[in-house]
């Protein structure tokens, strides 16, 4: 009996994750997705399923190389759930930005992955040395969605963090604990029954906030940051948040934003608002997905003109318009213009070189 309602609940998970695999790959289409970036969610719903068809109750279980393949793509689950979730929470997060040393890295940890599990049939010591991998990227991937949760300002993504913690990124430091201890209690029929009844929940669980997420992130993101919202944007503001917009903007125009430190929080306070009227303002009608964005295009902006007209050094500027390091700001500023701050002083300062060069020679 608990078997064959274990299969029903292992079939109709699958079958969700399926659904969700082909509505994902319609709506990036739409959207013009990357192809890596459009790839590697509906992996992930492939390796979920290979997990269900490999620890269902089957007598005999699968074997050769049907085996080899489930094992494959259920040892890579976490690396394609990482993946997923650092392109889903962070909104800077681009892969071919990494070095050439880690791409080649990655690449050859992929390729010894599928040699070792489809050649080998993933027998031998790296077998337990993949899960305790597993599990160290599932505590990064709690720790990264944690650390950057003050500062998303999509309502629906916040909520998304929790349920994406607490149903998928623990699960898998239950399933890594039980793999690394040997207990044999991952063939228990009840504990079976449990991990796929876990599944469907999330399963569920994502289809949801998917729907809530895609109609929320493609209205409020689907227009380039923007300074000052439109006469029409403002006219449907209703009077409280019409009067903090005004307050945020004198805010802007005092250059608040190059205080140190500065959280959501704090400017939350310091505009006297409830923090979740001060996320929805900014994310509605500026469109920015997450406070450091908001920051770095005044503090980037600022810091341009000061590259421009003064000589300070590189650092005392960083410092000047609010950031901790040069670390940060190189990186934020980079992101922005494309180029480091050294090269963007040499770029403009080079034409008021030559324009007093030309001075120089015509008074000779």
């Amino acid at each position: 009996m608990l078997a064959s309602f274990d299969f029903f609940i292992r079939y109709a998970c699958i079958g969700q994750l399926l659904l969700l695999a082909a509505l994902f790959l319609q709506h990036s289409a739409e959207k013009k997705v990357p192809f890596i970036a459009r790839c590697i969610p509906i992996l992930l719903a492939i390796c979920f399923a290979a997990f269900l068809l490999l620890t269902a109750p089957f007598t005999p279980r699968p074997q050769g190389l049907a085996r080899h393949i489930l094992l494959w793509l259920t040892d890579a689950t976490p690396f394609f759930l990482w993946w997923c979730g650092q392109r889903l929470f962070d909104d800077n997060f681009k892969i071919r930005h990494w070095p050439r040393w880690s791409l080649i890295a990655l690449g050859g940890l992929a390729l010894w992955h599928t040699y070792y599990f489809l050649v080998l049939g993933g027998h031998g010591p790296y077998h337990d040395l993949n899960h305790l991998f597993g599990l160290v990227i599932m505590v990064h991937l709690i720790v990264s969605v944690v650390s950057s949760w003050r500062d998303d300002l999509i309502e629906q993504r916040r909520i998304a963090r929790a349920w994406l913690i607490s149903l998928l990124a623990l699960y898998f430091v239950m399933l890594s604990v039980v793999e690394l201890s040997n207990s044999g209690l991952n063939r228990n029929q009840i504990f079976m029954l449990a991990t796929s009844i876990l599944c469907l929940m999330g399963s569920t669980v994502i289809a949801v906030m998917m729907f809530n997420h895609r109609t929320a992130f493609t209205q409020l993101t689907n227009h380039a940051p923007q300074t000052t919202p439109a006469t029409g944007e403002l006219q449907r503001l209703s009077a409280v948040d019409a009067e903090l917009y005004e307050r945020l903007k004198t805010f802007i125009d005092d250059h608040g934003y190059l205080q140190p430190n500065l959280t959501i929080t704090h400017l939350a306070a310091q505009l006297n608002c409830p923090e979740h009227h001060l996320r929805k303002l900014i994310n509605h009608r500026l469109g920015y997905t997450n406070f450091a964005a908001f920051l770095n295009h005044y503090r980037i902006a600022e810091a341009c003109k000061r590259l421009k007209n003064s000589p300070l050094p590189v650092l005392i500027i960083a410092l000047d318009v609010g950031y901790g390091s040069i670390a940060p700001f190189n990186r934020a500023f980079k992101d922005i213009t494309g180029e480091t701050p050294t090269c963007y002083r040499s770029k403009v300062s080079e034409p008021d070189s030559s324009r007093h060069h030309q001075q120089a020679n015509q008074h000779v």
